[in-house]
């Protein structure tokens, strides 16, 4: 018999299709009465990028400021609801996202399909790819244009 989805993970890159993820994953923790832990993993750039001020001086200041884009979405986004934590970390998507349902033994990892086709994801692989093929829950993916 599956379990009910108590603890629920969304991860976030802020666009309209992982906001719209998010929305999915918030009815399912009010319908259990759950804890939605949204993620949002800072990717580690070239030092190329870095060095070139299109990011932050350090990587503690790029935590705190997605921490507050976070807090901004919460406020914007969820109603209100309560039982909700806030994962901000340094590092590749796909895998720390894998390695926090499996911390925390997560019931569903909700995410947003970017619908992509190009041959460097085809290659590479997506994200949304990645967590389908190795999360230790099951995955709910919210496809473009689903509503």
């Amino acid at each position: 018999m599956p379990r009910e989805f108590k603890t629920i993970l969304c991860g976030t890159d802020f666009s309209e299709r992982s906001n719209h993820a998010l929305d999915y994953a918030l009815r399912f923790a009010t319908l259990a009465d759950g804890l939605l832990i949204i993620a949002h993993f800072v990717h580690v750039p070239s030092g190329d990028v870095y060095t070139q001020g299109h990011w932050p001086r350090s990587f503690d200041e790029a935590k705190q400021r997605t921490r507050t884009q976070l807090e901004e979405l919460v406020a914007q986004r969820l109603g209100g609801y309560a039982k909700i934590e806030l994962v901000v970390e340094v590092g590749v998507p796909a895998e720390h996202l894998i390695a926090l349902a499996t911390e925390r033994d997560v019931d569903v990892l909700v995410t947003a399909s970017h619908g992509r086709s190009e041959l460097r994801d085809l290659l590479l692989g997506s994200v949304a790819e990645k967590l389908i093929r190795h999360a230790p829950c099951p995955v709910f993916v919210v496809r473009q244009g689903v509503k």
